[in-house]
Parts: C-alpha cells; sequence; structure tokens
C-alpha cells in the first residue's frame, strides 16, 4: 500500500506543481507587466525589480494555493479514475479511504501551514514589498509619470508632452486644477519643461519657462496671467504621495487584534478589521474545503478525466469566491458578524463534498 501511496502523492503533486505555477501567473500578470516595466522603461535596477517580484509573490499565494489544490485533485484523480486505475484498486478490495487519505494528509498540512502563513509571513512580505517599492518612488519619481498620460495628482491634473526617463525632465506641460468649490475658468500652469521631486508631504514640480494663469478674483469670468523663467510648484498631498500608513493587509494577526480590541473600547465600527482577520482563516482552510469536494468528483468521473476536471476546476473556484466576496459585503455591512458569514464558502464546499462522498459511496 505504500507504493500505491507514493504513486498516488506523485500523480497529484505533478498537478498541483502545474495548476500552482498557472494560477500564480494568472493572478500576478498586472504586475509582472509593472515589474518589467520598471525595469525596461524606467531604470530601475534588475536586483530591485527581482526583489519586488519575490515579495509580491507570497500575496497571492493564499489565493492561488487553494485553486492549484483543487486542480490538482481533480485532474490527478480524474486521470486515475479514467484510466481505470481506480477500478483496478477496487478490485484489490481497497476501500476509498485507502487511497484518498495520502492527499487528504497532504492537504491538512498545507492548510496548516497557511494558518502561519496568512496569519503572520504574508503580511511581513506585504509590507516589505510596499516599503521597498515607496523607496523606488522616492529615488525615482518619473515613475509615476508618462508622456502624453494625464496624471491625478490630489484635485491636479498633469500632462507632459515628452518625458525623458535619463534625465528626469519632462517637456511641454501643462498642469489643471478643476476643484468643485472653485468657480469660473480652471487654474492652469504651462511651462516649457519640468524636474520634480517626491516627499511625505508634497510632489515638488520645478517649472521652467511658462506662464500661470488663474481666475481673477475680482472677475471669476477672467484669468490673471503671469510669465516665469523658473518657479517651484507644490502640491501638498498631506501623506497620500508615498503614505506610511499601515494598510489591513501588512497588519500581523495579533495586530489585527489589538486594533479590533481598541476599536470595540471606543465604540467604533470593527467589520472591515474583523473582515481581514477572518478572511485569513478562510482561505487558510479552504484547500481542505476544496480537497473534500474535489476528491469524490475526481473518482467519480472516468469519461473525459482532463478536460472535465479543467472545467470542474473553473465552476468550483468561480462558485467559492462568489460565496467569499458575498459574505465579505454582508460582513462589511454588519448583517451578520463576520465571524460567522465568512466560513460561508468553506461550509458550502463542505456541504457539497459530504454529497458527492455519499454519490461515491454507493458506486
Amino acid at each position: 500500500m505504500k507504493i500505491i501511496h507514493r504513486y498516488i502523492i506523485r500523480e497529484f503533486v505533478e498537478t498541483f506543481a502545474f495548476g500552482l505555477i498557472v494560477f500564480s501567473i494568472i493572478l500576478l500578470l498586472d504586475q509582472i507587466f509593472q515589474l518589467v516595466n520598471l525595469f525596461l522603461s524606467k531604470g530601475v535596477p534588475f536586483l530591485t525589480v527581482s526583489k519586488l517580484f519575490l515579495l509580491v509573490f507570497p500575496n497571492i499565494l493564499s489565493l492561488a494555493v487553494p485553486m492549484a489544490i483543487l486542480f490538482g485533485i481533480l485532474l490527478a484523480y480524474g486521470r486515475l479514475s479514467e484510466d481505470n486505475e481506480i477500478t483496478a484498486l477496487r478490485a484489490t478490495g481497497a476501500h476509498f479511504i485507502s487511497f484518498t487519505s495520502p492527499v487528504l494528509v497532504f492537504v491538512l498540512f498545507l492548510s496548516a501551514f497557511l494558518i502561519l502563513f496568512n496569519h503572520v509571513l504574508s503580511p511581513k512580505a506585504h509590507k516589505e514589498f510596499r516599503q521597498l517599492y515607496q523607496d523606488v518612488l522616492s529615488q525615482r519619481p518619473m515613475i509615476r509619470f508618462e508622456e502624453k498620460t494625464i496624471t491625478n495628482i490630489g484635485d491636479y491634473r498633469f500632462y507632459a508632452g515628452n518625458v525623458n526617463k535619463d534625465n528626469g525632465v519632462m517637456k511641454s506641460v501643462n498642469i489643471y486644477k478643476f476643484a468643485s468649490q472653485e468657480s469660473g475658468a480652471p487654474f492652469r500652469i504651462s511651462a516649457s519643461s519640468a524636474t520634480v521631486m517626491l516627499n511625505p508631504a508634497a510632489v515638488i514640480f520645478q517649472l521652467y519657462k511658462g506662464h500661470w494663469q488663474k481666475t481673477n478674483p475680482a472677475k471669476p469670468n477672467t484669468l490673471v496671467d503671469m510669465n516665469f523663467e523658473k518657479y517651484d510648484f507644490a502640491i501638498p498631498m498631506g501623506g497620500k504621495v508615498i503614505p506610511f500608513s499601515q494598510s489591513l493587509r501588512e497588519m500581523t494577526s495579533h495586530q489585527l487584534r489589538q486594533e479590533i480590541l481598541s476599536y470595540k473600547s471606543r465604540k467604533l465600527p470593527t467589520s472591515f478589521l474583523e473582515n481581514e482577520f477572518w478572511l485569513r482563516w478562510t482561505l487558510a482552510l479552504a484547500p481542505l474545503a476544496f480537497a473534500i469536494v474535489a476528491i469524490p468528483l475526481g473518482l467519480i468521473t472516468d469519461r473525459g478525466g482532463k478536460s472535465l476536471g479543467f472545467g470542474l476546476s473553473l465552476f468550483i473556484i468561480i462558485f467559492y469566491y462568489v460565496l467569499l466576496v458575498s459574505a465579505l459585503n454582508i460582513g462589511e455591512k454588519e448583517l451578520i458578524p463576520p465571524k460567522y458569514i465568512l466560513w460561508m464558502p468553506n461550509l458550502g464546499m463542505l456541504i457539497s463534498g459530504v454529497f458527492f462522498w455519499q454519490r461515491m459511496a454507493k458506486r
């Protein structure tokens, strides 16, 4: 039986690893394009970009691992059923538990690891990623600006006809302001060239050879025009340009619990904090919930194993994450406490799994 266990585990691990690579690439696709662009177009060193990639990768594992578990089990057991290997095992008198328990034990250990990962390791990786990215922005403010593209900065709109990434000079620069509280013609600065600096408080533009058009307070429908050779223009951001505040994803679960207690002591809403805390538990145990559904489905599937397994994977993943998003919205609105409602997706998988196990047992 040990040989059979090793054979089944090897079959599962191969498809699981393939699924993990595929789902990780899909989830990382947007970040990959952005990071490659930092290296190719923005001049960020390859080592820095590589470190950013390594730090962003853990942030998607909590989503990719459950998907890969489902995919791996359905394809592995689907292939075994399609090739009649499960029928051969059953003919020897082997019970279903004997050739499903190795995978269940593997998934159980993986879920235990995800508990630690989601609560401690992933928040730390997310925090390091953002700090490193902020350092890159501070050293290379031109990363934020693209030529012939409107960039929103607070109430202002920035446009540059040409952006030189090498020397940091932008040409044919226009800055507009469309604040709702202001009436009359819009605020506008036009300059032949400009450079930019960032700090936690403001974006500072050094503008050269241009003019400033501003609403005349006495006649709101007319403009006052001022020419300049050099002008330093700062857009105050109150820390929003390079935010140093800690996001929920960067907080360990211990820090989240402390924050929840602090909010409750002040009689403030805590649903958004509790959502993040219990979401980590839900995603950590999602592999186990997926495994309970996927194993009987894979064993029942005896025709079109691989193609059907792939289709079932997509359907179950969509169904699960629809439940998850619904639970998050319900918890956020405080209709049902997050500590209860966020178990709904996993509970839905468990109920479905029990149904499929009963069908499998009757075969």
